[in-house]
């Protein structure tokens, strides 16, 4: 099955969010932060099998939304993996964000301390699409869009399934961008971490 990774390797949810060399879902990354894809799947809010492997996005409350990649118990992920470029917050301070861009930022604050190297993530500084997962999984047609990609902007009324596509590509270029200015904006509605 092309939805696996050969080798057993660092679990973490998505694109750019890996701790080592060599522990993207190909094994081919040359640091941190430069993994190709999630290691895991999981589709929705809980059903995730370990620390460190919730979405955020649809389900859950503000803290959780604000703290992707970072639940600190089994069952308590608030959404699925991989994290799609095009998924967002459904509601709180940060409602229509994008949870990929801020799942890399968390990632990037853990790290900062550690005086080793983050690489760029391979798909982008945005978040991986839905075609980008299935290029590196060697797949064709999958949707990797768990939780229904919380809010799906690919729901329209266009008859016409090219138009659609555009038309959903158009707002999530939007979403995108609108995210990567926000970003202060939505780390400032965000309440302190308490461990």
């Amino acid at each position: 099955m092309a939805d696996t990774p050969t080798t057993p390797k660092e679990l973490h949810l998505c694109m750019g969010l890996n701790t080592c060399k060599a522990n993207g879902y190909s094994g081919t990354n040359d640091c941190a932060g430069m993994g190709d894809c999630a290691t895991i799947n999981h589709p929705c809010h809980t059903l995730n099998e370990c620390k460190g492997q919730g979405g955020c996005g649809l389900f859950g409350t503000t803290e959780e939304f604000c703290f992707p990649s970072q639940n600190e118990c089994r069952y308590q992920g608030s959404c699925g993996s991989p994290i799609l470029s095009a998924r967002f917050v459904t509601q709180g301070p940060n409602k229509g964000r994008s949870v990929w861009q801020l799942a890399r930022k968390r990632f990037e604050e853990l790290r900062a301390g550690t005086n080793q190297p983050i690489g760029a993530p391979p798909g982008g500084p945005f978040g991986p699409s839905n075609t980008y997962v299935n290029e590196v999984r060697k797949t064709t047609g999958q949707d990797y869009s768990s939780c229904g990609q919380s809010g799906s902007r690919h729901c329209s009324y266009l008859a016409d399934p090219a138009a659609r596509a555009l038309a959903a590509d158009a707002r999530v270029l939007v979403m995108e961008i609108e995210s990567a200015e926000e970003m202060k904006e939505t780390l400032s509605t965000c309440p302190p971490r308490v461990y």
